[in-house]
């Protein structure tokens, strides 16, 4: 998306006029909207009904992946053989949902199934010696990794010489070499021939089980029962693919949008009562995910209850599901306590000390910090630096650390770069788990920052920008055009909210500050016809910038409102200047 700069921090998308007319008329949608779909990749009128429909039609086959007839004919053996199978999973949502996801396939197809989520204290991030040698006693056979395993290569040859036979589901960032697994369900494999490779590690498990299905179905067509389980399985998808952070394109797109659809109805009673702990009584948006279910679900692999979420969303009934879903609401609460506790801590050691102010990327550690919520106020502290940043708990023998990145910058490649400081890391360009030792962390940091010297970032790293789909009238923002651009949604990575712009814009009224603490900016917007009611999330303490009659620029996404009767047009301030 080629853009032009107003200033360092507003950037608007440049379009053809003719291309934009074109597929206008071709929808029969809004000028503004065109332009939204054009800057998502959706150019032509084809591509946009497509993004637009989102429909499973559109889903590319599983059997793409190059291994997939073997791991389907291993999971039918083990079926077959009443073989016990494990599915190893991890403490995130994304670990967490395709664990879930192959569990109640398994249980669905009268196999014999247990789950393992690894102890954030003792094993750490993915699959280990203890969690395979555990395995072989109980007598596992086959093992089904999800969200993890693409560079487990010893662990996996351990569980080969000790009779078990593995298939990763993984999306992380591959190694030199594959493990020893019957088959890799990996779309970052440098020999896949998928069309579309930014799935989540659910992603990976929904292609797999509708493999299996397709295989088991006795037409041409899903059986209807699979067809049924599927369906209520991509809530499982949207969930882990939103917290996540994968882009929310493609098939991501559709799952997702699919998935979150179906939640408010969906077969799966633990999604029922995440819902309704949530206070969701509606189809969710991504929003909702990224911060009432997501939260919630992450809770319990943060403060000790790792295996809590796999739990709620394998449930067997609602009122169990429902008791599982009051825990993961109590662990949120102490999360969140937790969270800005820390977040306050390693905000005041980067302003205190001088040298992170002219590095690239923040490294923090220290043995207060608590390793459940690291990643947490990782990503607290890049938004507020707009830099990398991670953060390690150093308190125990071997500290552990989660990163997050800013767009333009490979976190995970700078730190296999520096690999040999390093116990053990994984992860991908926006995020990454690692274990260091406290002697080896200021190392870490002088390297990983001369690495990010090294590379060439983004222009504007070190400024934040605001993307700005369109210049729009405040006339042409009607309801009917404003229901057809939420059509875009799920938004999330790779699809941002829709963000445009208005110029010359009258403040009609005093404007209010609404909410707790410094509060929100409520303020009516006239431009040549009604005023319109803006609100600007956190922006309460701009108030004494502007007073009624001063002229005004936005940028801002519209959205309508019910809240004070007939549904109407209101606009989510992104930013306001004189």
């Amino acid at each position: 998306m080629e853009t032009s700069c107003i200033d360092a921090a507003w950037c608007i998308a440049s379009q053809r006029t003719p291309a934009v007319r074109e597929l206008a008329d071709g929808l029969r949608i809004p000028d503004y909207v065109a332009r939204a779909l054009i800057n998502r990749g959706a150019g032509d009128l084809d591509q946009a009904r497509q993004f637009l429909a989102a429909t499973s039609a559109n889903l590319e086959d599983p059997f793409a992946f190059r291994d997939m007839q073997q791991a389907v004919d291993r999971v039918l053996l083990a079926l077959q053989r009443h073989e016990l199978t494990l599915i190893q999973g991890d403490y995130d949502v994304d670990g967490s949902a395709s664990a879930a996801l192959l569990v109640n396939l398994f249980r669905l197809l009268g196999g014999q199934v247990e789950v393992s989520i690894p102890s954030r204290a003792q094993d750490g991030y993915g699959l280990n010696e203890r969690i395979v040698r555990r395995a072989a006693q109980r007598g596992v056979k086959l093992m089904i990794t999800c969200d993890n395993g693409t560079t487990a290569n010893a662990e996996i040859a351990l569980a080969r010489d000790l009779g078990i036979e593995t298939i990763i589901t993984d999306h992380h960032t591959v190694g030199e070499t594959l493990p020893p697994a019957v088959a890799v369900l990996n779309p970052h494999v440098k020999s896949e021939q998928l069309k579309f490779r930014d799935l989540c590690g659910a992603g990976v498990a929904f292609k797999l089980a509708w493999a299996v299905l397709t295989r088991l179905s006795s037409r041409e067509k899903l059986d209807p029962p699979f067809r049924d389980f599927l369906a209520g399985a991509q809530s499982l998808v949207a969930l882990a693919s939103v917290a996540d952070v994968v882009p929310l394109l493609g098939d991501n797109r559709i799952l997702t949008r699919q998935g979150l659809r179906s939640m408010p109805d969906s077969p799966n009673p633990g999604i029922r009562a995440l819902m309704e702990t949530s206070g969701l009584d509606k189809i969710p948006s991504g929003t909702d995910v990224g911060f009432k279910l997501a939260p919630r679900l992450n809770a319990g692999g943060r403060l000790g209850r790792e295996t809590l979420a796999v739990e709620l969303l394998t449930a067997q009934s609602y009122g169990q599901a429902m008791e599982l879903a009051a825990e993961t609401d109590s662990l949120n609460r102490q999360r969140q306590t937790l969270d800005r506790e820390l977040t306050r801590m390693a905000e005041d050691m980067v302003t205190a000390d001088a040298g992170y102010e002219s590095e690239r990327i923040l490294v923090v550690g220290h043995d207060d910090f608590h390793p459940g919520v690291v990643g947490i106020v990782a990503a607290r502290l890049s938004r507020r630096f707009n830099k990398p940043a991670v953060l390690v708990a150093t308190g125990a023998a071997m500290g552990r650390g989660s990163g997050r990145s800013i767009p333009g910058f490979h976190l995970y490649n700078a730190l296999q770069e520096c690999g040999t400081l390093m116990h053990r890391f994984g992860g991908h360009a926006q995020a990454a788990g690692l274990e260091i030792t406290r002697e080896n962390l200021g190392m870490l940091r002088r390297a990983v920052n001369e690495i990010a010297d090294k590379h060439v970032v983004q222009a504007g790293y070190e400024t934040p920008t605001l993307k700005i789909d369109a210049e729009v009238p405040l006339a042409d923002l009607g309801v009917e055009g404003v229901d057809i651009l939420q059509g875009l949604e799920p938004f999330g990575e790779g699809n941002p909210e829709p963000a445009f712009m208005t110029t010359d814009v009258e403040v009609a009224a005093p404007p209010k500050v609404v909410g707790r603490g410094t509060g929100h900016l409520s303020i009516l917007l006239k431009q040549q016809g009604p005023a319109m009611r803006g609100i600007g999330f956190g922006l309460g303490d701009r108030i004494g910038q502007f007073k009624r009659g001063d002229k005004v620029r936005v940028v801002y996404t519209p959205k309508i409102s019910t809240f004070r009767g007939p549904a109407e047009v209101e606009l989510e301030l992104k930013d306001i200047r004189a």
